[in-house]
């Protein structure tokens, strides 16, 4: 867990994580028969395993990113569920692109990571259902979109809200000029994400294969194309 992270699984683990100390604290101090006693502590210690799952859930760990300038890597932890060799993405050159979709289950890390170095040209945020990010219409979510003009070529990263907390964190503005692996933002609980890349691209992985953040290769990019 990071500075960035922690007060929002505060927001999502204090509640219970504190009902779950004050019925084993309950269960432990009121005169009530045994069993009353014993299901208060057994349901305390319940409501703090979940607080603690909840915590754990917000987890943001340091790792090693790559760093080739013609890869395209993971925005996010995940298992990869579509690879489109020609998807619609009218922010990239002929409105063309070859999209790479990840979902990210619970168990997931859900920070998410910047594919490429570069600068953000462009972020917008789109409203939209919160059906479950494992179906395939849930390209209508909620959803957050960014435009990096990487040094070999312009890739689009779309982060998608899931149907349980529905809130995406961005951590990045349009004109900042990123790392590859820079963390992006974070997604709350059950999501997915889009990486588009120019249909010259190369996809390097495909649907059923598991990829972590800044780390796994998903394209190799076309060197010398500048992004728009």
């Amino acid at each position: 867990m990071s500075a960035r992270t922690w007060p929002i699984a505060r927001r999502y683990a204090a509640p219970p994580a504190t009902v779950g100390a004050l019925l084993v604290l309950a269960g432990r101090a009121l005169a009530q028969p045994r069993s009353a006693r014993r299901a208060a502590t057994r349901l305390g210690w319940g409501l703090l395993a979940v607080g603690a799952g909840v915590a754990a859930f917000f987890r943001d760990p340091d790792r090693r990113v790559g760093e080739d300038p013609t890869l395209a890597y993971a925005a996010s932890d995940g298992m990869v569920t579509a690879v489109a060799e020609e998807a619609d993405e009218p922010w990239l050159p002929g409105g063309r692109g070859r999209r790479v979709t990840v979902f990210l289950s619970l168990l997931d890390v859900h920070v998410t990571r910047s594919p490429v170095p570069g600068r953000v040209r462009r972020v917008t945020e789109h409203d939209g259902g919160f059906a479950p990010a494992l179906l395939q219409r849930a390209q209508g979510n909620h959803r957050l979109r960014l435009l990096l003009d990487g040094p070999s070529g312009p890739v689009v990263v779309t982060q998608v809200a899931g149907a349980i907390a529905r809130t995406i964190s961005s951590w990045v503005a349009p004109g900042e000029q990123l790392r590859a692996g820079q963390r992006l933002g974070l997604i709350h609980f059950g999501s997915r994400t889009d990486v588009t890349v120019p249909v010259e691209a190369e996809v390097l992985v495909a649907r059923g294969q598991r990829v972590h953040a800044g780390v796994t290769p998903l394209a190799r990019l076309e060197a010398g194309e500048a992004g728009a």
